[in-house]
């Protein structure tokens, strides 16, 4: 057990499927980290390590992204959104993946999550063992994935909020503030990307007419991402951070359904994470 150490996971849509590998990783090497912080996508692996569910992650990011609910104009006809969110936050964690709520609300881990409030363009943040963790799965998990005009707002706690991504897609300072003077980080771009300026389509505009800040907060985005990035490189740099990040070179997407290249991610992952295991219980030790 690594007290006083966070755990930080971007998000990136199926790029986290690289994240689910990570974990499941830490899972077989006795890695324990109390304080686990994500959005998007890598909400939903940490919430696998949180609940102590090895291989979830790659039952959900790989096994059944061939499912037509998961994905695709049938989501968008049905629930106005490219990803299947009922299918996601409904039907996998009670039925075909089954989440260990009760272990997840038990847990001695924190999994604390970021959404994007729509009126105000600020990141709000949640940790699980204050909610209900249906709630927390079903509801606020949902909205952090659901990415800003590909799916609507989701209310939480009364307030339409989306992905957690566009505020604070790596939320390593939120950890800090929450007393993680040293951070393990997980991101799921290669050494070196930086987000180029945002290039958002007037249809972009038109459709966020309701939500001007959260327009404003996308416009934000890359250079607030790569401000994240700066930092995250600067700790890493000081040693207060230990990196995760895929070394060989991406080919899988935001939106990515390619079994082949979700199965490689995943086990990209796993393999580089042992491969870096005894280093990483050095630093951990420090």
């Amino acid at each position: 057990m690594a007290a006083g150490v966070g755990l930080v996971l971007e998000g990136g849509g199926m790029r986290a499927t690289y994240t689910g590998g990570v974990l499941d990783a830490f899972m077989d090497a006795g890695v324990d980290l109390l304080y686990v912080i994500g959005v998007s996508a890598g909400s939903n692996a940490g919430g696998h390590y949180v609940s102590g569910q090895r291989e979830r992650s790659h039952r959900v990011f790989v096994d059944l992204v061939a499912d037509p609910r998961y994905a695709g104009w049938r989501s968008v006809l049905h629930e106005r959104s490219w990803f299947g969110m009922d299918f996601l936050f409904r039907t996998l964690p009670d039925e075909l993946a089954p989440f260990d709520y009760e272990g997840f609300r038990a847990s001695p881990r924190t999994l604390v999550t970021g959404v994007t409030d729509c009126a105000t363009g600020a990141a709000r943040y949640y940790a699980q063992r204050d909610h209900d963790p249906r709630w927390f799965v079903q509801t606020l998990q949902r909205a952090s994935c659901s990415l800003p005009v590909l799916s609507p707002p989701v209310l939480v706690e009364g307030r339409p909020c989306v992905d957690g991504g566009v505020t604070d897609s790596i939320p390593l300072m939120r950890a800090i503030e929450d007393g993680n003077q040293r951070n393990v980080v997980v991101l799921t771009r290669n050494a070196g990307y930086r987000k180029p300026p945002a290039q958002l389509r007037q249809v972009g505009r038109v459709l966020l007419r309701r939500y001007p800040a959260l327009y404003a907060a996308m416009l934000r985005r890359p250079a607030a991402y790569n401000a994240s990035l700066d930092l995250v490189e600067r700790m890493e740099r000081a040693g207060s951070a230990f990196v995760l990040r895929p070394v060989r070179p991406l080919v899988v997407g935001r939106m990515e359904r390619d079994l082949g290249r979700l199965e490689a991610l995943y086990r990209q992952g796993y393999d580089e994470t042992m491969a870096r295991m005894a280093e990483l219980e050095t630093w951990l030790r420090g």
